[in-house]
């Protein structure tokens, strides 16, 4: 272990590129719960260790193998394994948040929350001669455990009590529950094991040698069942009173952990001779695996154990009666139950068949295969395309494709069909005929929308989180190029020439603070895949879908007018959020128009699409579940009539505007999305994505025709009732928005807003994602609200929507769709992925303790302190400096880091556009964090290191 911290200590010399002395450049690591047990246990002692191991400290990880974990993961949108998952790992686990190098070969995080949880990693200071000098123990890195410490994990997790129904822990009650305090005159006397020549024959390997094949997710986690019974306890409980009481009757003198009598059926293999053990067999592990099984040694090799006659030749033996009744008849007058007993250990080696949930479609996006006999429909929820039979108005086929499938398109000739997949930033390449995958192609992060050119031999996939396109050579499938578009490119459309693609961006670019936002519509040449313009959008924001007329004169793209800098107050005006269409024409000019009209609103217009005879333009609301049926050359008659004032002025806030040229609503059913036109000009298709449905609509009538079902569940859970109201904007005074409107795909839209609570025009606040924010309360920038209830409740109403609130029962269903927005796997490091040596160094930043001239750094200017693992925040109000001008108070909730990358503008009225700036233009004092000592190439990493998390 000593090579290994020195290689430890040397890492860290060459991470954080400094010069001073070795013994101040040390990286401690973690050393394990065994490590502490050297010394830290026996009477001598306490039994401190053996304390620990009766606690529920020390099954922390293995707890994580249970339904009920699995319950509150769900619950708190973080899809997988719970043992698998960083943010459980973070409380139920000891040193999840570090690199390989940073634990000793024989440190166990399956150990749970052990002794380096609470008192730091203990490389430097675990010799005998350092802990016994308390200053110089602390210098070393000790750390003084206080009941604070505790509440960082143990607080109330709404995930949790969801499940469990537990109160807030008694933090004084546990405190003591978990004492572990050494005698006056304390003597080392810790976990000493048996040394012995070895003897031949099978010997005892040692639960770790299980674990390794035998708590995977395959094998149903069987160790961790083990954890959590009794029999891992069994040396432990030696210490108890209870068990002194029962071996002074036995006439045991000696210690219960050092007699043969006790250990014989406490301990795995213990009565039996000394020299019968591999070296990574421990006798605390109680009654393991071969107490059962027999001595692992000859049999453990996994080909071995795969060949059960093999096996059982090597000495695996099964279980029956007489294997429990031997330590078990008439054990201290207890009786014994052995199918009960057999009944409370089970561990199976398959996890029980578990009742799936009702299984949704959640369609999006899509295309009419060239010829126009199908459509082809992404859906989001079940990972496939469903394809749509037009004549038969039928679902007739469903073709798997990548994680959360987006958008999808045809090559020109139809032989071939690409489709977005956002999860798993792919682009599926279909061939059609056969409706079959051939393969994926990388692209950037969360590829949206995409097309082909029109000869089909470049094709363009927009990446939302990394704000540029990729171009795709569609002969190699490999990408040529990528172009930088603005924020969050969403949707395209080619010009009827082919010359020009129109691209979509959801979010404003960055203005300067307090500023209209400006949004644009970027422009490519399409043959020869460069940015050709861009065309800003002012005073607009949430650019989503796109089409050309077939004139090739102007395309319209759908938006929102977003005044966020009026006081929400003017909601009852109609003029906090309003609706419409941008008409971009191809000399760049750029009109816009509403779709509102007073007490009639159209919140959330998604797609826009015309009909092939450019007489109609179809748009959906999402929000208010119609499309809208727009007569195009009423529209461009009116903005002609229009003055150059007007038009710039006038009629982009104009509410009413819209009677002018709506020549019919069709009503669908739940989130109407995608859209598009029969060649014919007949029938357009909507996608109703919360209805599982796809709807055609007679333009003739300008009705509903038919519904065609895409196979989805009809059962209406909870979370999914939730998801329509979050998507309705039936809560809002005149239908104006929805939670949607704010919080697209339950992250954020970039703006600044008054809330007129704290006074208007005072305290400005950035929007934050709803994404993995269950458990991180309070809400609210101020931290005001101790519940995503009371944050989505009347406060709601009052503030925001200025209606009726939710109903309970609405409210309840609201919250559970919110917290189970899941976080999207982190794009700067994926999952078991190693740093590269510049996140490296960023930890390394992120974690120091003195600055780069060795002062000593204040615990409350270290970045770790306040944002500390899982969620990177430590739930409380700070004030650290940044307090502006338009704000009434200085203290602000600590954000959580998680996927801080994907969340600009930072602080808490978001006048920091990146991170650099919040160390840079706005902590001159070091109020923020100790950093202007830092380089330019320090910061630059701790930026890389942050987007890790």
């Amino acid at each position: 272990m000593k090579s290994r911290i020195l290689l430890a200590s040397t890492m860290a010399l060459l991470l954080t590129g400094t010069v001073s002395a070795l013994a101040e450049d040390k990286h401690p690591i973690y050393v394990g719960a065994r490590a502490c047990a050297a010394c830290h246990d026996g009477q001598g002692m306490g039994h401190q260790y053996s304390k620990w191991l009766l606690t529920r400290h020390s099954h922390a990880y293995a707890s994580l193998a249970t339904p009920d974990a699995k319950k509150m993961a769900e619950l708190s949108g973080i899809p997988g394994d719970p043992q698998e998952a960083p943010v459980c790992l973070g409380c139920h686990a000891t040193a999840a948040e570090t690199e390989p190098w940073e634990r000793d070969r024989d440190f166990r995080m399956t150990d749970g929350v052990q002794c380096e949880k609470c008192h730091g990693p203990g490389s430097e200071y675990m010799d005998a001669k350092v802990m016994t000098d308390p200053e110089a123990a602390k210098r070393a890195g000790l750390r003084t455990m206080t009941k604070q410490v505790c509440l960082k994990c143990h607080y109330v997790k709404g995930s949790h009590a969801a499940v469990h129904h537990r109160p807030q822990i008694d933090v004084d009650k546990a405190w003591e529950t978990i004492a572990h305090r050494k005698p006056q005159n304390a003597t080392p006397d810790g976990l000493t094991e048996t040394v012995a020549a070895a003897l031949p024959g099978p010997k005892y390997a040692g639960v770790l040698a299980c674990f390794k094949c035998h708590d995977s997710a395959t094998m149903n986690r069987q160790v961790s069942a083990w954890q959590r019974t009794a029999h891992s306890r069994a040396w432990a409980v030696l210490v108890t009173p209870a068990a002194y009481e029962i071996a002074k009757k036995m006439g045991v003198t000696d210690e219960p952990q050092r007699s043969p009598a006790c250990l014989t059926c406490h301990t795995t293999g213990h009565g039996r001779e000394p020299g019968r053990y591999l070296a990574a067999y421990t006798v605390a592990d109680g009654v393991g695996c071969e107490a059962c099984h027999g001595p692992g040694s000859e049999y453990m090799p996994e080909a071995m154990m795969r060949d059960r006659v093999a096996a059982r030749k090597a000495g695996l033996t099964s279980v029956t009666p007489a294997t429990c009744l031997g330590c078990h008849k008439g054990a201290h007058g207890k009786p014994f139950d052995y199918a009960a007993a057999i009944r409370q250990i089970a561990h199976p080696s398959h996890a029980p068949k578990v009742a799936l949930g009702p299984r949704y479609k959640t369609p999006l996006n899509l295309a009419i295969r060239p010829g126009g006999a199908e459509a082809w429909v992404t859906c989001e929820a079940s990972n496939s395309v469903v394809v749509v039979d037009l004549q038969k108005r039928l679902k007739v086929a469903e073709i798997p494709v990548g994680g959360q499938p987006n958008d999808v398109t045809f090559a020109p000739d139809g032989k071939r069909a690409y489709v977005s997949n956002r999860l798993d930033d792919t682009v599926s390449v279909l061939d059609v005929a056969r409706r079959k995958a051939l393969a994926a192609v990388p692209v950037g992060d969360e590829p949206h929308g995409l097309l082909t050119n029109r000869s089909g031999s470049l094709l363009y996939v927009l990446n939302t989180t990394s704000d540029d396109i990729s171009v795709i050579d569609t002969a190699t499938l490999k990408e040529v190029r990528r172009l930088a578009a603005s924020r969050r490119p969403w949707s395209l459309a080619l010009s009827p020439d082919g010359a020009r693609l129109l691209v979509t961006n959801t979010l404003s670019r960055f203005v300067p603070f307090r500023q209209p936002s400006v949004s644009e519509v970027t422009v490519i040449d399409a043959e020869q895949g460069r940015i050709a313009d861009r065309y800003s959008v002012p005073e607009t924001n949430l650019l989503q879908g796109v089409a050309w007329h077939p004139s090739g004169e102007f395309a319209f793209f759908t938006l929102n007018r977003t005044k966020n800098l009026v006081p929400m107050t003017r909601i009852l005006q109609g003029w906090t959020i309003t609706n419409g269409l941008g008409i971009a024409w191809k000399d760049g000019h750029v009109d816009q128009v509403l779709l509102d009209e007073p007490n009639q609103y159209f919140a959330d217009a998604s797609d826009v699409a015309f009909s092939p005879d450019g007489r109609y333009a179809l748009v959906t609301s999402r929000g208010t579940d119609r499309v809208a049926v727009v007569a195009v050359d009423k529209l461009i008659a009116m903005l002609k009539r229009a003055s150059p004032q007007e038009r710039a002025n006038v009629i982009p806030n104009h509410l009413g505007k819209s009677s002018e040229f709506v020549v019919a609503y069709v009503p669908t059913k739940h989130a109407p999305i995608g859209v598009t036109v029969t060649p014919d000009s007949r029938t357009a298709l909507v996608v109703d994505s919360l209805d599982d449905s796809l709807l055609t609509v007679d333009l003739r009538r300008f009705a509903p025709e038919a519904r065609i079902d895409l196979g989805g569940s009809k059962q209406i859970t909870k979370v999914r009732w939730g998801e329509q109201l979050f998507h309705s904007a039936n809560i809002a005074f005149q239908r104006q928005f929805s939670c949607s409107s704010c919080h697209p795909d339950g992250h954020v839209d970039g703006l600044t807003y008054d809330i007129e609570a704290d006074g208007i025009g005072t305290s400005p606040v950035d929007n934050r994602t709803l994404r993995g924010i269950y458990d991180t309360d309070p809400f609210k920038w101020e931290g005001t609200n101790p519940s995503l209830a009371r944050q989505c409740g009347a406060r709601l109403a009052v503030f925001f929507t200025r209606i009726q609130p939710f109903n309970p029962e609405e409210l309840d269903a609201v919250n559970d769709y919110t917290v189970t927005i899941p976080r999207p796997p982190n794009r700067h490091r994926l999952a078991g992925a190693p740093l590269t040596p510049a996140q490296a160094r960023g930890k390394a930043m992120f974690e120091r303790t003195r600055t780069n001239d060795g002062r000593l750094i204040p615990e409350n200017g270290r970045c770790v302190t306040c944002h500390f693992p899982p969620y990177y925040t430590d739930r409380a109000r700070h004030d650290v400096g940044t307090k502006y001008t338009y704000d009434r108070q200085g203290s602000f909730d600590v954000p959580h880091l998680n996927n801080i990358y994907d969340s600009a503008p930072y602080l808490h009225n978001g006048m920091a556009d990146t991170l650099e700036e919040i160390w840079t233009r706005f902590n001159p004092y070091d109020t923020h964090g100790v950093t202007n000592d830092m380089t330019k190439d320090q910061l630059n990493d701790l930026i890389e290191f942050l987007k890790t998390l």
